[in-house]
């Protein structure tokens, strides 16, 4: 792992301390959150300290560098190559994008739009006005809805609760131009690791033995294990484990057994959970296991291994 990937695991910055404390740092400013953050689709972990409030010494020409582990256990937390955070600019409040115009993490809807999973279904709808946040290093055609490239909203206020998924870049404040500009800067598409892929299918996974565990033991308000698991028929392909971020990077109905193509060589990494209900973290025995793969050619990255069987 790089010295920058080092320094930020090992930094008294906090990783995963709930939506609000990046909230309320912003990307410059001080930013009240639009909606309560009941989520409904997907809850990923936002990384406290990363938003600068000096943009003069951080500008978004500046790059903090993307890295992934070694695969050396006694140098990475978790034991994978393929375990790869995403890089940014200085300005970027990683996992999230910077709206570089506002010098804030929100984006605003310049008429309605709606937000798409995967296969280009609709999840819900936006009203014009409403502000949503962008992931960082991903990107999408879905020739059905968009001619360009869509990004991926994050935890969007839409008509059926907070869901992540794809949006329209061209309406939003900052135009597609330049989200797709400040998109393709970060834009590092995980690895593919090579060898044979055997085949599993998404379903709908079992989500009570996860129940109220967490995925981090600082016990903030989010990191829960049910977060990446099946939740309003869809499940989330993450870049990376919890952790780094864990950023969405494609959103897939659980309700068709679509085809996941497991890469072999990459083994299945275990999580461990934790009971916060004390106030403080108490490790319980139970894992949330992770596999690494793909569902539509190319776009690689990580699924929980109860939403998926080998019986298609």
């Amino acid at each position: 792992m790089s010295s920058i990937a080092r320094k930020l695991m090992n930094s008294s910055r906090r990783w995963g301390w709930g939506l609000l404390a990046v909230t309320l740092a912003a990307c410059g400013t001080t930013v009240a959150p639009p909606v309560e953050e009941g989520e409904l689709s997907v809850a990923e972990q936002e990384l406290d300290g990363e938003c600068t409030a000096d943009w003069s010494a951080n500008p978004c020409t500046v790059a903090d560098s993307a890295a992934c582990g070694t695969g050396d256990p006694g140098v990475d937390t978790y034991n994978s190559p393929n375990n790869c955070e995403l890089g940014g600019m200085k300005c970027d409040p990683r996992p999230r994008l910077c709206n570089r115009n506002t010098k804030t993490y929100w984006f605003t809807a310049m008429a309605p739009l709606s937000v798409y999973d995967n296969h280009g279904a609709v999840l819900g709808n936006v009203t014009t006005g409403t502000k949503l946040r962008i992931n960082l290093g991903t990107r999408r055609t879905l020739s059905s809805v968009y001619s360009n490239y869509m990004v991926m909203g994050f935890s969007v206020p839409t008509s059926n609760g907070a869901i992540s998924g794809w949006v329209r870049p061209d309406l939003l404040d900052a135009g597609a131009t330049n989200i797709l500009n400040w998109i393709g800067s970060n834009y590092r598409p995980a690895p593919d690791p090579g060898g044979t892929y055997s085949n599993w299918y998404i379903i709908p996974s079992n989500n009570t033995p996860y129940a109220g565990l967490h995925v981090t033991n600082d016990c903030p308000a989010g990191n829960m294990a049910e977060h990446y698991l099946g939740r309003n028929g869809r499940i989330n392909l993450i870049t990376n484990l919890p952790g780094k971020g864990s950023p969405t990077k494609a959103v897939y109905p659980n309700t068709t057994r679509l085809n996941f193509k497991r890469a072999q060589v990459q083994h299945s990494v275990s999580m461990p959970l934790y009971n916060c209900s004390s106030g403080s973290a108490v490790r319980v025995s139970a894992t949330l296991d992770f596999v690494y793969g793909y569902v539509d050619s190319g776009h690689f990255g990580w699924i929980a291994l109860p939403n998926l069987t080998t019986t298609p």
